[in-house]
């Protein structure tokens, strides 16, 4: 009975790790890979995520600012919207982005634009994450504040005092930001980017770069 008992574990133990080896070294784990790490389009997967609009000075991968997120703070906060070419609710959520900032831009664009939101400066970006420079690609991580992993993502960046130096914080709302009607999209953009113009106002004279 024991020889019997240990001839099943072996044969366990050998079937297991050949199908382990099947997914490690096949097509099929290179499948799964990306389809997990790849940035999802949120309405394709039926996510409509609560935002939370607090703002937080810690990177959400634990990585540096930027270069151009940096040095733009030096004279006003960055609205930068992330999306993909297929992708639902960036469709839906566009028209209201180029409303609120009076900007023009096709999907597949990648646009930088300095606006005048109200009477005071913020730096607009588009950024389409099939067609951006590997730059702005790597910023998407820094920013996905709830790690989502998914479009579109409006991040707003500003200055705040931390603990003594004023340094850059930041917040993200995600797909339809959910908000059901345009007129709630809408509000709760404006209320993002409000927050950030005041917070900057009151912080810009003691943010340094570099």
């Amino acid at each position: 009975m024991k020889k019997i008992a240990v001839i099943q574990i072996t044969l366990i133990l050998m079937i297991s790790g050949a199908g382990i080896g099947m997914l490690l070294y096949t097509d099929v784990y290179e499948d799964v890979h990306d389809t997990i790490v790849s940035t999802l389009c949120l309405s394709c997967i039926k996510l409509d995520p609560i935002s939370r609009l607090d703002f937080v000075f810690e990177t959400a991968n634990g990585k540096n600012h930027p270069n151009f997120v940096l040095e733009n703070l030096t004279t006003g906060p960055l609205f930068i919207e992330y999306r993909t070419d297929v992708c639902a609710a960036c469709d839906e959520m566009a028209p209201i982005v180029k409303d609120i900032f009076d900007v023009s831009f096709e999907k597949e664009d990648t646009l930088y634009e300095l606006v005048n939101y109200n009477g005071s400066t913020v730096h607009f970006y588009h950024i389409n994450l099939d067609h951006a420079t590997e730059i702005q690609k790597n910023s998407f991580p820094i920013y996905d504040k709830d790690h989502r992993q998914g479009v579109p993502m409006f991040v707003v960046i500003t200055v705040k005092y931390h603990r003594g130096p004023i340094e850059p914080c930041y917040t993200a709302a995600y797909g339809t930001v959910g908000q059901k009607t345009e007129e709630g999209r809408r509000e709760l953009l404006t209320d993002m980017i409000d927050d950030a113009l005041n917070l900057y106002t009151q912080n810009k004279e003691g943010y340094k770069y570099p």
